[in-house]
């Protein structure tokens, strides 16, 4: 199994077996579904029951009460365990034994989150939910955890560290920027202009890793504050000669709003140059 591109759990809706295969085609469907929920575990170090249902019952009415029951279960069997945030929200992770089951059944390393640090919750449920979005439009990806833990393809681009990585059929990639702070230091923001400066848009595309090369750039910001300051940056530059229209045309913005508990809000997604330059230049 590659690990960049896990099973996704996608149930046939199409029509349905003979009446004596059903049995067993339900319980091959939940082996798959228990070993979709260890696989995302894993690869995104934490998530919480909704954005596992985001992930392996994308399309099913039910489907965070299905994951709930599926962490239950495998909780029960020591699989997995729920940890706490400090806001009260609950987040599961693999366990020893789970990490321990998955690498036997699929040859891929795999680690116990127990003692994995949480970090910035906002920062990483932002970037989680926009991953998760990408999956349910089938794309690849590489979660901000496989980058932080060197199990992505790649770890420093130009001084910077991807929060996550949209990867294309043809080795295409969309570099993922979180910003949460209402107020990012104007270093930190030049960074991310810098990146889009240095590595889009010319004749030759910046190597990602191998057979992967950087096409465009995602902002995905938790509030407007944020966004507006990482917008003026880019508009700063654009104005001083060091950024081109077809630069700016390649970063894409998104607003999406997280809540305390993780929740993600009402997205609003458009692109740097035809929904933020050009209204603000006529």
């Amino acid at each position: 199994m590659n690990d960049t591109t896990p099973p996704l759990a996608v149930l046939d809706h199409a029509a349905g077996p003979e009446p004596d295969e059903r049995p067993e085609d339900k319980r091959l469907k939940g082996e798959r579904n228990r070993t979709d929920t260890l696989v995302w575990l894993s690869r995104f170090g934490w998530l919480t029951s909704k954005m596992l249902a985001g992930l392996v019952w994308p399309t099913a009415a039910q489907g965070q009460t299905m994951a709930r029951r599926t962490l239950g279960a495998l909780a029960d069997e020591k699989l997995v365990v729920a940890r706490t945030m400090a806001n009260g929200t609950t987040v599961y992770v693999l366990s020893a034994k789970g990490a321990r089951l998955l690498t036997e059944q699929t040859g891929t390393p795999a680690e116990s989150g127990h003692a994995l640090a949480l970090g910035n919750p906002l920062h990483r449920a932002a970037s989680n939910w926009y991953l998760i979005r990408a999956v349910q439009q089938g794309h690849r990806i590489v979660t901000e955890h496989e980058i932080a833990t060197e199990r992505g393809p790649c770890r420093v681009l130009r001084g910077k560290v991807a929060d996550g990585l949209i990867v294309a059929d043809d080795g295409l990639c969309t570099w993922v920027e979180v910003e949460n702070a209402p107020a990012k230091s104007r270093a930190e923001r030049a960074k991310t202009v810098s990146l889009a400066a240095e590595c889009l848009g010319h004749a030759t595309m910046a190597a990602v890793a191998d057979g992967l090369w950087l096409a465009r750039l995602a902002v995905v910001a938790t509030n407007e504050a944020a966004l507006r300051h990482m917008a003026a940056s880019f508009m700063s530059a654009y104005r001083e000669g060091s950024l081109r229209d077809a630069q700016v045309g390649d970063v894409d913005v998104c607003l999406l709003p997280v809540s305390p508990s993780l929740v993600p809000g009402e997205v609003h997604e458009g692109n740097l140059w035809w929904d933020v330059f050009v209204p603000a230049l006529e």
